[in-house]
């Protein structure tokens, strides 16, 4: 009997303690989930609002020097902020007419645009939550109508390596823009890259028929129409009717009776 008594006594407090764990454990877990969920300050405010006053204020430099050490740091850089700020600078420095500014940081080699562009670049994608691309969409598009000039004038001048990593740094700006990616295949067909040609173009078609052109920004629809008349013109070129015929016909569908594009459609019979 005492025993069996002993041996009922212990399953009966292991029962009861069983019972009080799972009581316990919801409060307890959740404890622990809402503790690593919680995310550190990475970068404070008034830090940020900082590198604000000094881009507001012209002290690029400043912004260049203090954010590029943000970006160094292994829990800061993952704050996007400091990118876009960098980007800004850049882009800003370009632009100056502070001779000195622009011959430090080399404007006529265009190395402050693709700075700007590097970084603009790393901020798009560290935005992961999409909490302040929205609301940068003037600078980003700014950006990308001084790098539409660039990349066309790479073109005109016969450097088609330039140009292609002008329109990789606008897909990257924005992977749902049609006419970089269309660009971005025909600067392929002009370096003898068929097979990386197509994969952009049936990118850039995709987000055509998906998208139907919707939403497009003034930059991107003049890129766009740049890209049809480029295209089938180079098409066109090397002798490569067929798939100068398939872009007329999307052409015509999303430009039709833009003046340039129909002038290079007469030109080649379409």
């Amino acid at each position: 009997m005492i025993q069996s008594f002993t041996r009922s006594t212990w399953f009966a407090s292991a029962a009861m303690l069983f019972i009080l764990a799972l009581g316990a454990a919801p409060q307890s877990w959740a404890q622990i989930r809402e503790e690593e969920e919680e995310e550190p300050i990475l970068i404070t405010e008034d830090e940020l609002n900082q590198l604000l006053v000094w881009y507001v204020d012209g002290k690029y430099e400043k912004v260049l020097f203090k954010a590029i050490r943000y970006t160094e740091d292994d829990d800061q850089k993952k704050h996007p902020v400091p990118y876009l700020y960098m980007a800004k600078a850049y882009l800003a420095i370009h632009n100056s007419d502070d001779s000195d500014l622009r011959e430090s940081y080399e404007v006529d080699k265009m190395k402050a645009l693709k700075n700007a562009l590097k970084y603009a670049g790393k901020f798009v994608k560290k935005d992961k939550e999409q909490e302040y691309v929205p609301e940068e969409q003037d600078y980003i598009e700014d950006l990308r109508k001084e790098t539409i000039i660039a990349a066309e004038t790479e073109m005109d001048n016969g450097k088609f390596t330039k140009a292609k990593s002008y329109y990789k740094y606008l897909t990257t700006l924005d992977k749902e823009d049609p006419g970089a990616w269309m660009m971005y295949g025909t600067v392929f067909l002009t370096l003898k890259a068929r097979r990386d040609a197509d994969k952009s173009w049936e990118t850039a078609r995709n987000l055509l028929l998906d998208q139907q052109a919707r939403g497009l920004t003034e930059g991107q629809r003049d890129l766009l129409q740049y890209a049809f008349v480029t295209t089938i013109e180079k098409l066109d070129e090397m002798g490569d009717a067929a798939t100068a015929r398939e872009f007329i016909t999307l052409g015509d569908e999303f430009i039709g009776g833009e003046r340039e594009y129909e002038a290079v459609k007469r030109s080649i019979g379409g």
